[in-house]
């Protein structure tokens, strides 16, 4: 069976008003949240075959440190 795991961006910076909302960055919390949810999803022993992810700067952010974090070699 497969199985769609859905993973939200990480915490994100409102520091600079100037940016537009598609261009806003992690903040320190969502850099630190990164790792932990890929260790929450390590422990399980979930098989990632395709990872997609939205262009916004978050989203790649996340979506980048997740799968590095998890090993995908996709």
């Amino acid at each position: 069976m497969k199985i769609l795991y859905l993973l939200r961006h990480a915490k994100s910076s409102w520091d600079d008003p100037d940016l537009k909302d598609f261009e806003r960055p992690l903040n320190a919390r969502g850099l630190r949240d990164v790792p932990v949810m890929a260790d929450r999803f390590n422990a399980r022993n979930c098989r990632v075959d395709c990872i997609v992810s939205s262009p916004a700067t978050r989203a790649k952010t996340t979506a980048g440190l997740f799968s590095e974090a998890i090993d995908y070699k996709g």
